[in-house]
């Protein structure tokens, strides 16, 4: 199978898989969130950063050891018991810590929730080189149906507590059931389960690599996600529930649309890392079918945001229709950045993914803390701001990966840019047009008005591209000669 055909494949894959996955988490979502308060989403919110920065941190570099030298064995065993030795570590450090992060936030809850969280930290280091595995290996549908069974398992077991009124043991529950599944049945299916303890000189070969992704990983999760824990320390826990919706709806969309291409982008990357001219072409062809899935969704999500929230939460979670609507505009920026690390850390410029990833991740904190006291609203612009602004570091990022100059993937942005602006508009004057439509009439009037802009701004700006695109990727995906 050649590299194109295995990457279009395994980020098909991945995407059916993720699409599977999201839509059924989506409607445990919207069940959940018809009976939890949004004190308690805001509450979970708070724990869930926390956790799972921990357990990111803790466990980050194991995996990009084992994809970086398939077939290891020593390399697996190094990578394995750095990464348990370092999750048990957070660990306790984390446990240690509950009384007084309890005690910053005025939430006692969050003794218990995160003595419970905690262990996740731990049971992520077995999931590690088993999901590594199979991605080395281009078995993305088996690690999406892996996935989508843990969301499936953990969406079963939140239900019945939410109904009963048990909201935080609903959501607790929820986190701890998926990783539970995900650890069984992945180390089933890879037939793998942990080695003797390596040499001493491999251990710290195992650390030496991971130290710089488990500081990226730092970043990168306050960046995505964490970035939550400063919010709440900057307005009221309701607000803070509120601001979680429309986050996490964004966080879906870009996991959707662009994270079955970022499990691509390391394996592809290691194959062509030795050849600067192909993986220049390799790294611009991916970004601009990227940029063209990722504005569209932006385009047609940010369109259609009062709908989407409303069909998925009720009338109650009105506040975060604004929110979200202004936040997808960050998803571009985000897709962009999502492509930087893989790159970086295929030609081993280990030093480079750090420091790019805090500057990331120093710019959302400011935008945050200075913004979060304004209110809701003027959060949102301030992190839409911001992603604008991150785009130029991006660049300059790829720039030094690539060893090429980037103005060319640059200007690839101009087209998307362009077809989201104009889908945006046309989706909003639809809706003013016909204000008295009911939600599902207004979800497909504004998504499908958005979507049809966008589509004909590319193709009558840029036709050849598209045209030259679609071939490519249908010639990928079927193997034909080529391709």
């Amino acid at each position: 199978m050649s590299l194109a055909r295995g990457a279009a494949r395994g980020a098909a894959w991945s995407f059916a898989t993720m699409l599977a996955e999201r839509s059924f988490g989506f409607i445990i979502l919207g069940l959940l969130l018809r009976v939890v308060p949004a004190p308690i989403v805001g509450l979970i919110a708070i724990a869930s950063a926390i956790s799972d920065l921990t357990r990111i941190v803790a466990n980050s570099g194991a995996g990009e050891q084992v994809q970086a030298s398939p077939g290891d064995r020593a390399v697996e065993a190094g990578a394995f018991w750095s990464q348990l030795l370092t999750s048990l570590l957070f660990m306790a450090g984390l446990w240690a810590a509950t009384p007084w992060i309890a005690h910053l936030y005025g939430q006692p809850l969050l003794v218990p929730i995160l003595y419970i969280m905690g262990l996740n930290v731990v049971i992520t280091s077995f999931i590690v080189v088993p999901s590594a595995r199979l991605l080395s290996q281009f078995r993305f549908r088996t690690v999406g149906l892996i996935s989508m069974g843990s969301t499936i398992c953990g969406g079963l077991i939140a239900l019945p507590f939410a109904y009963a009124g048990h909201g935080v043991a609903a959501l607790v529950g929820q986190r701890m059931a998926g990783s539970v599944y995900y650890l069984v049945v992945s180390t089933i299916i890879t037939r793998w389960h942990p080695p003797r303890p390596p040499s001493l000189a491999v251990l710290r070969a195992g650390f030496r690599f991971s130290w710089p992704l488990m500081q990226a990983a730092f970043v990168d999760y306050i960046a995505f996600t964490g970035y939550v824990m400063l919010v709440g320390l900057r307005m009221p826990v309701d607000r803070l529930g509120e601001f979680r919706i429309a986050q996490r709806l964004v966080e879906v969309i870009q996991e959707i649309a662009f994270l079955p291409a970022r499990k691509v982008f390391m394996p592809v990357f290691v194959a062509v890392r030795d050849d600067p001219e192909r993986r220049y072409e390799t790294a611009r062809q991916m970004l601009d079918l990227l940029s063209m899935v990722i504005f569209f969704v932006s385009a047609v999500c940010g369109a259609a945001a009062r709908p989407i929230v409303l069909l998925m939460f009720g009338p109650r979670w009105e506040a975060a229709v604004p929110v979200f609507a202004v936040i997808t505009l960050m998803a571009p920026a985000t897709a962009l950045y999502s492509s930087l690390n893989p790159l970086l850390t295929s030609v081993g410029r280990m030093r480079l993914v750090s420091r790019y990833a805090w500057l990331n991740a120093a710019t959302i904190a400011a935008a945050v803390w200075f913004a979060a006291p304004y209110g809701l609203h003027t959060l949102a612009w301030a992190l839409a701001g911001r992603g604008i602004v991150a785009v130029g570091l991006f660049i300059l990022g790829l720039r030094q990966g690539l060893d090429h100059p980037t103005g060319p993937i640059l200007r690839l942005l101009l087209l998307p840019v362009l077809a989201l602006a104009a889908a945006r508009l046309a989706g909003w004057a639809a809706l003013a047009a016909w204000p008295g439509l009911g939600l599902a009439a207004q979800l497909g009037l504004g998504g499908g008005v958005a979507a049809i802009s966008f589509t004909l701004v590319t193709l009558l700006l840029a036709p050849r591209r598209m045209i030259t695109m679609t071939t490519k990727l249908h010639g990928a995906l079927l193997g034909r000669a080529g391709a």
